[in-house]
């Protein structure tokens, strides 16, 4: 394979992974198929599943697109922050606030998936990990610090699962207060 070939092949799964998070944002998870990716993506039926052979394969595709996005936005904002006490912590509250804005109807639709695939956490697993392990290099107090991840994980679970009682002012609020804490903390 040449390296435009192999590039185009990855522009066109890129494609294809676009169109069905977006097809997800706008119509639910009912609305993935491979016949209504194909027509969000502009390609055949046959264009799908040749990049991705199986719905399985494709909701793992997005997955893994959403699991690289999130890291490389986190990386971008690291940058952002690299004065904070904790860059990964400061990138990490401001990532997961465009997320949940951006992305709380793609988190609830995987949530639904989720429950057949256990195996579909495993490209996040490996991203906080390495999270993980940037945080723990970066602070002396790591109580603090998890205080503030946990946060960050309990906003992002109770809008996944429909259970948020914050309204959008409430969560501008809370992270706000998280940023704040973070700078507090000196961690």
């Amino acid at each position: 394979m040449t390296v435009r070939s192999a590039r185009n092949a990855q522009d066109s799964k890129a494609e294809i992974l676009k169109a069905a998070l977006e097809l997800i944002r706008r119509s639910g998870a009912p609305s993935l198929t491979i016949d209504a990716v194909a027509v969000e993506a502009g390609f055949s039926k046959g264009g799908v599943l040749y990049n991705f052979p199986t719905k399985d394969a494709l909701i793992t595709g997005m997955v893994e697109f959403l699991a690289g996005q999130f890291e490389a936005e986190v990386n971008a904002a690291r940058e952002r922050n690299r004065d904070s006490a904790s860059p990964t912590l400061a990138a990490m509250i401001d990532v997961t606030e465009g997320w949940l804005r951006a992305n709380r109807d793609v988190a609830r639709a995987m949530l639904a998936t989720k429950a057949d695939r256990p195996d579909l956490s495993q490209p996040f697993m490996g991203v906080k990990e390495r999270l993980r392990a940037a945080i723990e290099a970066e602070v002396d107090d790591l109580g603090k610090a998890w205080a503030i991840w946990a946060a960050l994980e309990g906003l992002h679970f109770s809008e996944a699962h429909c259970v948020t009682i914050f309204s959008d002012d409430d969560r501008a609020a809370v992270f706000r207060e998280l940023r704040g804490r973070l700078n507090e903390f000196k961690i």
